[in-house]
C-alpha cells in the first residue's frame, strides 16, 4: 500500500477521530515521508507522541498516541497533534463483527468484543510481515516512551497474523448518560440490551464500507457503506488500527503497559469469492481513499 525509500512500509495514517486532519493521499497522489510508519526509534520520536487524554475517565486508559501532522501548521516546530491510527491490508482469517460481538445475554458486557484476524495469504505473506513489523515498532516505541523494558525478540515470533479487536459496550457514567444507543432495531432484534442499558451501552459502532472500482476509470471508484456482516473469511480488507494503551501500577509501584490493537474502521476491497478473478498482487498496495 505505502512503500517507502527504505523498503516496503505498507502503513499510513488515517484520522477517524479528526477527519479534518486526514493526511492519507488520494489513489493517484504522491506519498510523502510522514504517510509511512518510520522504522527507527529516533524517527518515531518526530512522527508521533504519547500523551495523556484529559477527558479520560479510566485512569488505566488515559494515554493516547498522537500523530504529528506537519502540513497544517508548517511554521510550527511541532506541527499539529491529532489522534491517529495506522492502516493495514490483509486477508480475513476469521472475524466476529456482529453488532453485539461476543456478548450473550447473562454474560458480562464489559468483556464483549468484536474482532478480526488478518494474514497475508499465500502469495503476499512477505508484504504482510512488513505490516506487522511496522505495527510492532509503534508498540515498542510506546512502551519505551513510558519507560518499560522491551524484550529484544519482541513480536518476532508471530509476523504472519494480526489480531485486532474493539470493545462493544461503554460503561454508562455521568458524562455519557444522555447519549443514545448507536444500535438500530436490526442490530438487536431480541432487545437483549434493554436489560443492561442503564449500566452499559453501545455508543459507537464499527464503521464498515465496501470499495467499488470504477468501470472504466479508477478515478470513478467510490467507497460505500456496508453492513459489518458482509465481511467474512477470505475477503481482502483495509483496516484502520488505533493503539489502546493500558498502563497500570503493580506492586512496588512498577509500571506495566499493554498495547492492544483497536479496530477503527474496515473497508472491504475484494470479496473472497472474487480473489481468483482479481490478482492478489494487484490488490496489495492500492489506496482506496477511505471516505465512506
Amino acid at each position: 500500500m505505502y512503500p517507502s525509500e527504505s523498503g516496503p512500509q505498507p502503513l499510513s495514517i488515517d484520522f477517524t477521530a479528526a477527519p479534518e486532519c486526514t493526511v492519507s493521499p488520494g489513489p493517484n497522489e504522491p506519498l510523502e515521508a510522514y504517510h509511512c510508519v518510520p522504522r527507527t526509534y529516533a524517527a518515531l520520536l518526530d512522527w508521533a507522541y504519547v500523551a495523556k487524554n484529559p477527558s479520560a475517565r479510566d485512569h488505566t486508559r488515559e494515554l493516547l498516541l498522537l500523530y504529528k501532522q506537519p502540513r497544517i501548521l508548517p511554521n510550527s516546530p511541532r506541527g499539529i497533534l491529532c489522534p491517529g491510527g495506522v492502516r493495514v491490508q490483509g486477508f480475513v482469517e476469521r472475524c466476529n463483527l456482529k453488532p453485539l460481538g461476543s456478548w450473550e445475554s447473562g454474560k458480562s458486557p464489559q468483556a464483549a468484543i468484536q474482532h478480526i484476524v488478518l494474514s497475508g495469504g499465500t502469495d503476499n505473506a512477505h508484504v504482510f510481515r512488513e505490516y506487522k513489523s511496522s505495527v510492532n515498532e509503534v508498540i515498542k516505541y510506546i512502551m519505551r516512551t513510558l519507560g518499560v523494558a522491551v524484550p529484544a525478540n519482541f513480536g518476532r515470533d508471530d509476523l504472519d497474523s494480526m489480531f485486532i479487536a474493539r470493545r462493544v459496550f461503554t460503561k454508562v457514567n455521568s458524562v455519557n448518560r444522555r447519549l443514545p444507543s448507536a444500535l438500530e432495531p436490526g442490530d438487536d432484534p431480541m432487545d437483549l440490551c434493554r436489560a443492561i442499558e442503564s449500566e452499559w451501552r453501545v455508543l459507537k459502532k464499527v464503521k464498515t464500507g465496501m470499495y467499488m472500482p470504477g468501470a472504466m476509470d479508477p478515478d470513478d471508484s467510490i467507497n460505500v457503506p456496508c453492513a459489518p456482516m458482509m465481511i467474512s473469511e477470505g475477503d481482502f480488507v483495509d483496516v484502520c488500527v488505533s493503539f489502546d494503551i493500558v498502563a497500570r501500577r503493580a506492586k512496588h509501584n512498577e509500571l506495566t503497559v499493554k498495547v492492544h490493537l483497536n479496530i477503527e474502521h474496515i473497508l472491504l476491497l475484494v470479496e473472497g469469492a472474487d480473489i481468483g478473478v482479481v490478482e492478489q498482487e494487484a490488490a496489495v498496495f492500492q489506496d482506496p481513499g477511505l471516505s465512506f
